[in-house]
């Protein structure tokens, strides 16, 4: 009896300890993938989406494991179309863009509305070779636009070799005449910065006119079902682009319509500059020339000085 009794026991343990190994290996073909997966799911929470599992089994977790896999490569799809897209426009556009957000049609706004343009770059591009000119325009907007973006604006487009953008039409923190004209604060000094760096002296020298206005505009999906483009339209538009033009007559580089100089009063230094008939419009408009900010210790004086930082040349008249 006793004998039995011990090679019971020993049966027991020994079909427990098989039992065991089954079980553990068993659990693992489940647990490990799944651990795997919730590893996998929260690269993907935190945006890396190249993950790193394979299906290790031909079960329901190992088609689950592949599904998983497939959504990874079409997050990071969508991921390279959205950084791709965003280079082309606004990376807030192509976000709202790839969620069917933008509508045709658009609504109105009241945004602040920037214009920039170099200077007798027509007469420097035809003493360079084209791809100089592609070369050297690559190099100056992308200064330019690094600024835009660190003060929250939106490049709608580029002209040539001007630049149009706008604060406040997508999406506002309250303080869009106040973000457009520190962009133009920002690019001024760029663009000075540009044109000292020793490591492209061959470079021609750059000046620029930057305009600034503030008004309500219509803003949206502007075109056909099959070509679309955000962007705005108004007479605030048009107006800020006849600002731009006037920093020629008066020898400015950042000129700012009264309506964005009401939103800012106190913030800046300006100066303002002669009452002048603009086209399109029925009453002479007053413009200012802005300096610096009013708490910039390096902020210029005067206009003549300012012309001579930024290297305007401009005579006085009688």
């Amino acid at each position: 009896i006793y004998q039995i009794q011990r090679r019971n026991i020993v049966i027991t343990i020994i079909i427990l300890t098989i039992s065991f190994i089954i079980v553990y290996l068993f659990a693992n073909t489940l647990t490990v993938p799944l651990t795997n997966l919730v590893l996998a799911s929260r690269y993907i929470e935190e945006g890396i989406y190249k993950v790193e599992i394979k299906p290790t089994t031909r079960d329901e977790v190992g088609l689950l494991t592949k599904s998983f896999i497939q959504m990874a490569k079409g997050l990071q799809e969508r991921e390279n179309i959205k950084n791709t897209f965003g280079k082309f426009v606004n990376r807030d556009i192509a976000e709202k863009a790839l969620h069917g957000e933008l509508q045709l049609g658009g609504v109105k706004r009241n945004c602040a509305i920037f214009f920039s343009d170099l200077r007798n770059f027509t007469g420097m591009s035809e003493k360079m070779e084209a791809e100089q000119v592609v070369e050297f325009l690559n190099q100056y907007f992308t200064e330019m636009v690094e600024c835009i973006y660190n003060t929250n604006g939106i490049v709608d487009k580029f002209i040539g070799d001007a630049i149009m953008a706008h604060w406040g039409a997508l999406y506002t923190d309250g303080n869009d005449t106040g973000n457009a004209i520190d962009a133009a604060l920002l690019m001024r000094q760029a663009l000075i910065n540009f044109n000292h760096d020793d490591e492209h002296s061959n470079r021609p020298k750059f000046r620029f006119g930057c305009g600034i206005n503030t008004g309500e505009v219509v803003a949206g999906q502007i075109g056909s079902q099959k070509k679309l483009e955000y962007t705005v339209i108004g007479d605030a538009v048009n107006l800020a682009s006849r600002i731009e033009y006037m920093n020629k007559e008066f020898g400015t580089d950042i000129l700012i319509s009264e309506d964005s100089y009401q939103k800012v009063t106190g913030k800046y230094k300006v100066v303002a500059m002669p009452p002048i008939e603009i086209r399109g419009k029925s009453k002479p408009q007053q413009m200012y020339a802005v300096l610096g900010k009013e708490d910039d210790p390096n902020c210029p004086k005067s206009l003549k000085e300012l012309r001579q930082i930024v290297g305007i040349p401009f005579q006085e008249k009688q």
